[in-house]
């Protein structure tokens, strides 16, 4: 009886793993990254306005 419950009980477990890990693959495998551009100007060449690219 107490094989039975801990076999139950791995077999639980490593599918509730599984299920996690499948779940997690699939959600973040479609996002792209996301960039940031970040330009760099000397001291006397700033611009007055800032710009901010997002898509």
């Amino acid at each position: 009886m107490k094989k039975n419950i801990l076999g139950a009980a791995v077999i639980f477990f490593v599918t509730l793993a599984f299920l996690l890990m499948l779940d997690d693959i699939t959600s973040n495998g479609n996002h792209e990254p996301q960039q940031n551009n970040v330009e760099v100007y000397d001291t006397n060449e700033q611009p007055d306005i800032a710009t901010l690219d997002e898509e």
